[in-house]
């Protein structure tokens, strides 16, 4: 696949770590509140035993794969990470669909730092399903939002949704990159 793996700019992480994320020391659990106002316990998700071979499968079901009309789910390895590209077209020079990526720690996260990356917009801190977040918006001759989760213990979720520019809004963009991000935040939990 020809698509260039640029993620994590530099403001993105900003942003995570500004959130509570990574190197502030806060994790998920002391910033999600129950009704009653106390810190709900988010337990950390298991993702040691992720590799290349599962991380497709683990992440998205096939029934949601078919459901986002992913095409094609190409998994990829690196030092400290695991991804799957899950293509929504073969048409690579008007290349559309998700990335996820599961990092082991706050070192592999931080390898993959791209100043590269075209006119990215300010990283906004979110939550998804109770967890701290940041997304952002990059523009360029491809546009992508992402979200990284702090999944606990130093250990990071991403996920980008990517299209050609003007195609697809950046609020759609934001929208269909997290609910994609809780779909796979549900498939770990469910894992315990």
């Amino acid at each position: 696949m020809s698509r260039p793996f640029y993620i994590w700019p530099a403001l993105l992480l900003t942003a995570v770590s500004v959130t509570g994320c990574g190197t502030s020391g806060k994790s998920p659990a002391s910033a999600a509140k129950t009704s009653a106002g106390h810190p709900a316990a988010l337990a950390p998700l298991r993702i040691e035993d992720m590799d290349e071979g599962s991380v497709c499968g683990r992440t998205l079901t096939q029934k949601q794969q078919d459901d986002l009309g992913v095409w094609e789910a190409e998994p990829m390895s690196d030092k400290g990470g695991v991804s799957c590209y899950f293509s929504m077209t073969p048409d690579e020079d008007n290349a559309a669909g998700y990335v996820v990526t599961l990092f082991q720690n706050e070192k592999a996260l931080l390898g993959n730092v791209d100043g590269m990356d075209p006119m990215p917009t300010k990283a906004v801190p979110v939550t998804v399903k109770g967890r701290m977040a940041a997304r952002q918006v990059m523009y360029g001759e491809d546009w992508s939002a992402g979200v990284t989760v702090d999944i606990g213990q130093g250990r990071f979720l991403y996920v980008e949704r990517y299209s050609p520019g003007h195609v697809v809004t950046e609020k759609e963009l934001n929208t269909q990159a997290v609910e994609a991000a809780e779909k796979v935040l549900g498939n770990l939990e469910s894992r315990g």
